[in-house]
């Protein structure tokens, strides 16, 4: 409804001036066949001259013009971004049920079990430490015979217990790590530490 709807037109080439401004493609010969044919509301008064109001022009122009000019180019690319987000909304559902078959086929992990992972291969890697530790020590001392002379040979062998370590630690194969909740025993609380097992 146009911001003008009170407007009165004394003749219908005002009436196909103002519609034509408004953007409607509207001719002469239209117009004056239009309203004869009563698709146009011409209002007389009691002196009888005709008049046609905005509102009734308007309502004109909606049933029967079709709109050109800026007001067309802007529904062609109003009816071009509806394409394009039809588009782009269709490419994301692919891509989501891309993402949702590759990750039933396993390509995927949910981000809890990756860290549940990491969280217990952090644990296994310091298990190994100090299994390595308590398992060598001696072969370390006896290595460099208690003499720090030979902490250069102590070193290469840290330094090849710690590659063979991460080589290992480095591969693909699955560890099986269990947490067991600690209870205090004088209370019987959860302590909240977790131990591997």
């Amino acid at each position: 409804m146009p911001e003008d709807s009170g407007r009165t037109f004394s003749s219908l080439l005002q009436v196909m001036e103002y519609l034509i401004g408004k953007g409607y493609k509207v001719s002469k010969s239209k117009i004056y066949r239009d309203a004869e044919n009563g698709k146009i509301v011409v209002a007389s008064d009691a002196a009888g001259n005709k008049s046609v109001t905005a509102l009734a022009a308007w309502e004109y122009a909606e049933k029967h013009l079709e709109k050109t000019g800026a007001n067309k180019k802007d529904l062609k690319d109003l009816q071009a971004r509806k394409l394009m987000n039809a588009i782009r909304n269709q490419d994301m559902e692919f891509e989501k049920k891309r993402f949702e078959l590759d990750r039933d086929r396993g390509k995927y992990v949910p981000r809890t079990d990756l860290e549940a992972e990491l969280a217990a291969r952090a644990v296994i890697f310091d298990s190994m430490w100090r299994h390595l530790f308590n398992t060598r020590v001696r072969t370390w001392i006896a290595l460099v015979n208690g003499k720090a002379d030979k902490a250069a040979d102590l070193l290469a062998a840290l330094n090849e217990a710690l590659d063979q370590l991460l080589n290992e630690y480095a591969t693909t194969k699955q560890f099986q790590v269990l947490f067991e909740e600690s209870v205090d025993v004088d209370t019987g609380a959860d302590t909240g530490d977790g131990g591997a097992a």
